[in-house]
């Protein structure tokens, strides 16, 4: 099977320039790109990667030309077709609701590109800050950590993409239900009316071009932090294996240092105690790193949790207002996808940010299952220093304010549901 999958990956070679990497390279070195990858492929193929060409280059200008044209599509010309028809329909408060919820979550992406953008060096020294020798694997377990972790990143990426376009296809649908009385997104324009032809077939395929380019964009952005905490759990887990078996890991390298030297080198004890100083220094650097984390992405996070706040009741009162909802099947079924993908969307940050609050209060447990009784008093001392700076575990939090966890998550449905039974109220 595996001279078979050389095979395949041997014909597809001429693919690779247009695929991500990983895809047909080999992960046997385990370049920390692996994680981001596909991020940035999506990002690129929609122009809204870095430009980092010269502005003497031709190629700054069509990269700014492409993605200027592919923001007017997707961003600009349907944001004002919203904005237009809630302007025009604000007296309907069914239809403020149904015209808002895509509005903000639209619009929404858009500003974690313009934050993306202005983050540039903060993220480029996150990806640059992989490649830190504390990161690299030495051992063959540590190899194994990693390629987990990066799986986990590319899978929440590829599926979650996955479900936003094959919701927004059921919306691209709805119109064929709806004897094509109604668009995928609803919109107006001050001059034209988009619902007589040609307009309406020209907005129509408009629309199943920006949809699910919408979805794609939105879910990298919101996989792309999630992308950088999985790193770091990777790298928590590296840790707390060398501080279960740091006796076990001082011997390799003693053995190894006496093979290479044909020489009697230092005893193990030393090499334990070097061993635990790694031990530290790898812990440091994974604190500065998800600071690094949470510096980049702290502000959009924060207003993602609050608009997924707003999102979420806005949808609630949508569904309330339809009139006879037996006779509009596929609106429901829309709604109830779009619902979903929110919940999932947010769902990813805190159980990632989750995970990392446990993996990082688990390197106690895993210092003292260590065998530190087999040390001396002094290689000992580098455990309780340890020990010392993990009484605070790592956290990445949205503009100081949520923290991204499991109870975070719980709160946010809670504040949903309540600001919803406020509307409904208000609706009555």
């Amino acid at each position: 099977m595996k001279i078979l999958t050389e095979h395949v990956k041997k014909k597809l070679s001429i693919l690779l320039p247009i695929l991500p990497y990983g895809v047909l390279e080999s992960w046997e070195n385990l370049d920390p790109r692996l994680y981001h990858a596909v991020h940035i492929y999506w990002l690129k193929f929609y122009g809204m990667w870095y430009n980092n060409f010269s502005p003497k280059s031709t190629l700054f200008w069509l990269q700014l030309i492409y993605t200027m044209i592919v923001l007017w599509l997707v961003c600009f010309l349907p944001g004002i077709g919203e904005v237009v028809y809630l302007l025009r329909r604000r007296d309907n408060i069914g239809d403020i609701a149904e015209g808002l919820y895509l509005f903000l979550s639209e619009m929404y992406t858009y500003f974690k590109i313009g934050v993306f953008w202005l983050n540039k060096d903060k993220i480029v020294s996150l990806l640059q800050y992989l490649y830190c020798e504390e990161f690299k694997p030495k051992e063959t377990e540590h190899k194994e950590i990693l390629r987990k972790s990066i799986k986990s990143a590319r899978f929440v990426m590829t599926y979650y993409s996955t479900i936003c376009v094959g919701a927004v296809s059921v919306g691209c649908i709805m119109p064929i239900s709806e004897n094509f009385q109604v668009l995928p997104t609803n919109v107006e324009y001050p001059f034209f009316d988009v619902y007589k032809s040609p307009v309406y077939e020209t907005m129509y395929i408009h629309h199943i071009y920006y949809k699910p380019a919408t979805c794609i964009i939105d879910g990298v952005m919101d996989t792309i932090l999630a992308a950088f905490v999985a790193s770091a759990i990777g790298q928590l887990e590296i840790l707390a294996y060398n501080l279960r078996n740091f006796d076990v890991i001082a011997e390799r390298r003693r053995i190894r240092d006496n093979n290479r030297m044909n020489t009697k080198v230092y005893s193990k004890e030393n090499y334990m105690k070097t061993v635990l100083k790694d031990c530290i220094k790898h812990h440091n650097s994974i604190i500065r790193y998800v600071s690094m984390i949470e510096s980049a992405f702290s502000l959009a996070s924060a207003l993602q949790f609050m608009l997924s706040v707003m999102v979420l009741c806005l949808v609630g009162i949508q569904f309330l207002s339809i009139e006879n909802p037996s006779s509009h099947p596929m609106q429901i079924v829309w709604m109830a996808i779009y619902l979903t993908c929110m919940l999932i969307e947010v769902f990813i940050l805190c159980w990632f940010g989750d995970v990392l609050i446990w993996k990082s209060m688990e390197l106690r447990q895993a210092a003292f299952e260590g065998p530190w009784l087999n040390v001396n008093p002094k290689t000992a001392m580098f455990i309780i220093i340890f020990l010392e700076r993990c009484k605070r575990p790592l956290r990445v939090t949205a503009g100081k304010i949520f923290t991204l966890s499991l109870d975070t998550y719980t709160d946010l449905i809670n504040w949903a549901y309540k600001a919803f039974a406020v509307m409904r109220n208000m609706k009555k």
